[in-house]
């Protein structure tokens, strides 16, 4: 069943749906040399492919991440959300930020803290982790500002050894 999807507010950002208008953020991104040191770079085609991906989650899951715009202009921020693709053991809050111009900001922790908010309330998710290469200490950072903890490593099915953090359960933080 796919649940309706609100738009999430924060001081700062607004959470949708992503969609057609947000394909050349994600594309731009991938062609970054952000993305390439973190493994993720691809080509347009590949990145193309990567953000259908993103889009049927929501049709195979009922559920899937949003997309960040500043209130201020309405440009892409980054994706945040629930994930939860095939192949993962465990429901993912996810988070990238696009342009590098938006990093160190605070908009990746107000982001998160809604998505992850998103998903207790409305998703009744009781657990979830968020999968950090062992390498991006900036993920690192705010998975440990959001509350999570280093809990273990997973080998994903491509074979990278991948860091696990454990979120703080609901109840642990009303």
């Amino acid at each position: 069943m796919t649940l309706p999807y609100p738009i999430l507010e924060t001081a700062r950002l607004r959470l949708v749906l992503p969609a057609a208008e947000h394909l050349q953020a994600h594309v731009d991104f991938l062609a970054s040399d952000r993305a390439a040191a973190r493994g993720w770079g691809a080509l347009p085609h590949d990145a193309w492919r990567s953000f259908a991906a993103i889009i049927g989650h929501r049709t195979l899951r009922g559920f899937g991440p949003f997309i960040a715009e500043a209130k201020s202009d309405g440009h892409v921020v980054g994706i945040f959300g629930p994930w939860h693709p095939g192949g993962q053991p465990e429901g993912e809050i996810k988070w990238s930020v696009w342009p590098a111009a938006d990093e160190g900001k605070g908009l990746a922790y107000e982001a998160a803290l809604a998505a992850r908010a998103f998903a207790w309330r409305t998703l009744g998710w009781t657990k979830a982790v968020s999968y950090i290469n062992p390498d991006n200490l900036r993920s690192a950072a705010l998975a440990r500002r959001l509350g999570a903890v280093p809990d273990h490593q997973w080998t994903t099915p491509r074979g990278t050894m991948i860091d696990v953090w454990r979120h703080p359960a609901p109840e642990a933080l009303a």
